[in-house]
């Protein structure tokens, strides 16, 4: 008897799963990032954790930044607030080799100074349901250049009819409006959301002295549809479109000056059709996507500069069980990147072929290994190989204690974006970058940790983690930020090591603490710390659950410490102390955020203003 899978099957699995009866059955919890395909987290050997709905709804967080703070091994940076050029770096790594999706379609712009998303238009709302977050190089999984990656899943269709709308609005004049439907049976279903966010905001640079606000505004509509044309074979859509508009400081290293008066334009349009078939045995998709992006950037009201581009990508993922214990995936992804000026020409464009193929091995329900080759052939390099090795081992498994050893060791391999090689070779490079040919970057990492799940009683229990990693990067391409000559590349290697714990426990059904800290070492190709990640990171929180589970509560205390600029002055310790609560009456959800209570004063790069106390309120109504 064939199963259909579907997305509201999916959702059904992972709302019972990520409410588990016992502390072991957390491990049963479906993800999807660590392989593509849907596997429990018990047989799963690299370092994945998830951020579930409820918890997305709790931290009320604006921008991916903020929701991400609060995990092991992520720091971020931003530039003055709403809109305002951000990054993700997981284990120290740099922000562009992090790979974000939002529903399994690729978010970077190929027209960046790298080829990477821009995080600071990807804003958090109602409509995202989990984030899956994936540590360490996986070129083997998702291509050579992911050095981490972020898979975001909006809410999926149940059957019938749903509806919601939702209005927040905070400090800075910011206002956050979705509205969003969705339909569904067993034969089709179909989400949609429009997503309006304007702030105000606050000036952005400290050189300014100005005292203007440098203000964002954000439109986003995102759509998914699917058909299931038989109990095996289903069709899907996702479309999304973003149109952001920010104003901010313009600052002239060589002049040391300010431009107030400097606004910027950004359209990205992404698409990607697929095809899924779910046999009795074997697993197959075939996918088309495709980015569009044009950004375009104004000083006192005049084009500056601009720059468009397309990413375009059709992948194939197969899987089959050769036996009981033996299961093989197959895959191949073919990646076309276009950039070119505004209205100029001519074009670039580049392309690159990767093939993969994994084994899949369980072992007695309690010994779980995978080993992978890919291999991929960038138009411009030649070929590259990369490799991934996990392994998962539950020695102790029980109703009250479940004890996960895991390890992981991955490689990858990163071109030279083709801004980079356009930058050299163009007017504004000078010195040892001026046409100076870059090769590409290879990267190497290994964890190994120890997860323990222990049910101490009825509604008492605890949850403990420990990974060890190290990743290294050679043959780093970076950008000269001292002489602004270009990008130059770095003899031997970057390297980051640490170890992450976390620890939730819950004392009863009502109150429970959440606790993570990093210690995070990383070299650069000069031996100094790499800019702008602290080596210390921490995250204390107190959830606290009421009146018949209407009423939530968290409080956190994040702290980060020891921390280099670019220019390697040291940039302050600092702690942030924030408060959320929600409340539900009826088809009613109430918001309240509270956030640096202290109303700290830190920066995340040097040169850069953030927000002070903040407060943001918010209704849902669901229909």
């Amino acid at each position: 008897m064939t199963t259909r899978f579907t997305l509201s099957s999916l959702a059904a699995a992972i709302a019972l799963l990520t409410n588990p009866a016992t502390a072991s059955d957390a491990l049963e919890e479906v993800v999807i990032t660590a392989s593509r395909l849907p596997t429990p987290l018990r047989e799963v050997g690299a370092s994945v954790s998830v951020i579930t709905e409820q918890d997305i709804q709790l931290q009320a967080a604006t921008t991916l930044n903020e929701l991400l703070r609060n995990q092991p091994g992520i720091s971020s940076t931003n530039s003055g607030g709403l809109g305002k050029i951000s990054s993700v770096s997981i284990r120290g790594e740099e922000g562009y080799r992090t790979l974000i999706m939002v529903d399994g379609v690729e978010m970077s712009d190929p027209t960046g100074t790298q080829s990477m998303t821009h995080v600071e238009h990807l804003n958090m709302n109602s409509d995202v349901e989990r984030v899956e977050i994936l540590r360490g190089p996986q070129g083997f999984v998702y291509g050579a250049d992911a050095g981490g990656v972020i898979n975001i899943f909006t809410r999926t269709t149940e059957e019938g009819f749903e509806g919601r709308l939702a209005a927040d609005i905070g400090s800075y004049n910011t206002q956050n409006l979705n509205a969003s439907l969705s339909a569904g049976n067993s034969r089709m279903d179909g989400f949609a959301s429009v997503t309006a966010l304007h702030s105000d905001g606050f000036n952005a640079m400290t050189y300014d002295t100005s005292g203007e606000e440098d203000g964002y505004d954000n439109l986003t509509v995102h759509t998914r549809g699917g058909v299931n044309i038989t109990d095996k074979l289903r069709a899907q859509v996702v479309l999304r479109r973003t149109h952001a508009e920010n104003e901010y400081d313009a600052y002239s290293s060589s002049s040391q000056t300010v431009t107030p008066d400097s606004d910027s334009e950004f359209t990205q349009s992404v698409g990607r059709v697929s095809l899924a078939y779910s046999g009795e045995q074997t697993r197959q998709s075939l996918a088309y996507a495709q980015t569009n992006v044009k950004r375009e950037f104004f000083s006192n009201g005049e084009s500056s500069y601009g720059s468009r581009g397309k990413l375009k990508k059709l992948e194939y993922l197969g899987s089959y069980p050769l036996s009981k214990h033996l299961t093989a995936v197959w895959g191949a992804d073919n990646k076309e990147e276009i950039i070119d000026a505004v209205d100029a020409d001519p074009k670039q464009s580049r392309t690159q072929l990767g093939i993969f193929a994994e084994l899949q091995a369980n072992l007695q329900d309690s010994v779980y290994v995978t080993a992978g080759l890919r291999n991929d052939d960038n138009e411009d390099f030649g070929t590259y190989n990369s490799y991934r090795v996990t392994t998962a081992w539950l020695p102790v498994q029980n109703d009250e204690s479940t004890l996960k050893l895991r390890a992981s060791a991955g490689s990858g391999f990163r071109a030279p974006a083709l801004s980079e090689i356009d930058y050299n070779n163009g007017p504004w490079a000078s010195g040892a970058a001026a046409n100076l040919a870059l090769d590409p970057e290879s990267s190497e990492g290994l964890d190994l940790g120890l997860d323990y799940y222990h049910q101490l009683g009825a509604e008492q229990s605890i949850n403990l983690g420990i990974t060890l990693f190290s990743q290294k990067v050679e043959d780093e391409i970076y950008f000269d930020l001292i002489g602004y000559s270009g990008y130059l590349q770095a003899e031997g290697e970057s390297t980051s090591k640490g170890v992450e714990f976390t620890t939730d426990y819950a004392i009863n059904s009502h109150l429970s603490l959440v606790f993570n800290t990093t210690y995070n070492t990383t070299e650069d190709r000069a031996g100094e710390p790499r800019p702008r990640r602290p080596q210390n990171t921490s995250n204390l929180g107190v959830r606290v659950n009421g009146m018949d589970n209407a009423l939530h509560l968290l409080v956190n205390l994040y702290d980060a410490r020891n921390a280099d600029d670019i220019d390697g002055a040291s940039l302050d310790d600092y702690n942030l102390l924030s408060a959320s609560a929600n409340y539900s009456w009826n088809q009613l959800l109430f918001s309240l955020r509270l956030d640096n209570l202290t109303d700290e004063d830190y920066a995340l790069a040097g040169g850069y203003n953030n927000a002070g106390r903040t407060v943001s309120a918010g209704v849902q109504f669901d229909f």
